[in-house]
Order: structure tokens, then C-alpha cells, then sequence
């Protein structure tokens, strides 16, 4: 579920945010769940999202990228929230691996809706070796049975898998994810969504960097 920003949804996303920060204001912090990659401070919870930093303000709730302290953008404060406000305390990993499309047996989901990601998959269609030095950058570990494979750890806690297929005459380039079978302890559905669609923006925008430093992959 790849997330665009167009002018005519922009207010729908301001709203959604809102309503996710209030939420936050209300949420007893002293039940702050001890994970790695989260400390907490008389002002700020730090948060460590893939390998990236965030610091969430907790008088305001707003949610900063960086040492530069620009606002994060809306799949990554969703995520954050989420996390922070609803992963049970005894969360544990199953260490089994199933289809994001799988996460919730409520799912309306199916094989139709891998056409969510038709756009990445063709995007990375053609560049398997940019697409691994990218995954790589970011901190990805190799995880076989695709074209191009990586484990990355969406929080310290949390880890997910993203695999591509390049395509032939038959079948279109294909990107799945793969989540840990209890990753709804940690979160909710549509937070391990806002995920891939965060990673795919990553990868995407890390590619980009590699080719402009000159790696040419074929």
C-alpha cells in the first residue's frame, strides 16, 4: 500500500495525523513499553526506526526526523504512534514468517492485491544489483529465495523481509514483504502497511543516491 501524497487527499492525511496525536496526549506514558531501540527522557521518546532516529515530543506529541529536527513524514509517525501506544507488553516474536497480506485473518486481501506494489516492481524491474547495494545502505541483511532479498529491522524489536522477483515473458516483476507471524502484538494492521510503503520510499530514494554516486547496476 504505497502512500501518495496528491493535493486532493492532503487534508484527509493532515486530519488522520491530528487525530493520531491527540490520541497520543491521551496515552498513559508511564506504561511506556521497555524495548530496545526506545528511551524516554523528562521531554522526548526516542525511537529508532529503521536505522533511522526519531524523537517524539511528549508535551505536543509531534514527531521529528533526525538531528536535524525536520517533521517526519506520515507512514513513519502512523508507525510510531502505533507502537508506541498500542504493542502489548509481552509482545514476542514467533520467529515465523508470513505475507503481510496474511498478518490479519480479517484481512479482504488477496493475490489481486499484489498490484499494490506493481509501480515498485517495476521501478526495480532491470536494476537487481542498484536494488541490492541500495537494500545493503540501509542496513538490509541478505535473505535468499529472490532475485533480491533483505532482512531489515523495521524497529530493533521488529523485523520484516523484502523480497523482489524480476519478471520474464510470463510474469510481471513482484515485490512481497514477509512480517513476523505476531507482529500485530506490536502493532496493527495497517501499520505494518504504512511500513513497507516506507521501506519502498527508502529503497527507492537510496537507489537513486547510488546511482547519482555512479553505481551503475545491471
Amino acid at each position: 500500500m504505497v502512500i501518495t501524497m496528491s493535493h486532493k487527499n492532503l487534508n484527509n492525511y493532515a486530519v488522520q495525523l491530528e487525530a493520531a496525536r491527540e490520541l497520543f496526549l491521551k496515552w498513559d506514558q508511564s506504561q511506556l513499553t521497555k524495548r530496545a531501540g526506545i528511551t524516554v527522557d523528562e521531554d522526548f521518546i526516542f525511537v529508532c526506526f529503521f536505522n533511522s532516529h526519531y524523537s517524539v515530543n511528549r508535551h505536543t506529541g509531534e514527531v521529528l526526523s533526525g538531528g536535524l529536527g525536520e517533521k517526519a513524514d506520515y507512514n513513519a509517525v502512523m508507525v510510531i504512534y502505533d507502537i508506541l501506544c498500542n504493542s502489548k507488553p509481552d509482545a514476542f516474536l514467533s520467529r515465523q514468517w508470513i505475507t503481510v497480506e496474511n498478518l490479519s485473518p480479517h484481512s479482504n486481501f488477496g493475490s489481486k492485491d499484489r498490484s499494490l506494489y506493481s509501480p515498485a516492481g517495476r521501478h526495480f524491474s532491470g536494476k537487481v544489483d542498484l536494488l541490492k547495494k541500495a537494500c545493503e545502505a540501509l542496513g538490509g541483511f541478505e535473505a535468499k529465495k529472490s532475485d533480491a532479498g533483505y532482512l531489515f529491522n523495521a524497529f530493533p524489536f521488529l523485523p520484516m523481509i523484502f523480497q523482489f522477483w524480476e519478471g520474464d515473458e510470463e510474469f510481471a516483476p513482484q515485490v512481497t514483504f514477509l512480517f513476523d507471524k505476531n507482529t500485530m502484538d506490536f502493532c496493527c494492521f495497517e501499520s505494518a502497511w504504512f511500513m513497507a510503503a516506507h521501506l519502498v520510499e527508502l529503497i527507492r530514494e537510496q537507489m537513486d543516491t547510488e546511482f547519482s554516486m555512479g553505481f551503475y547496476g545491471r
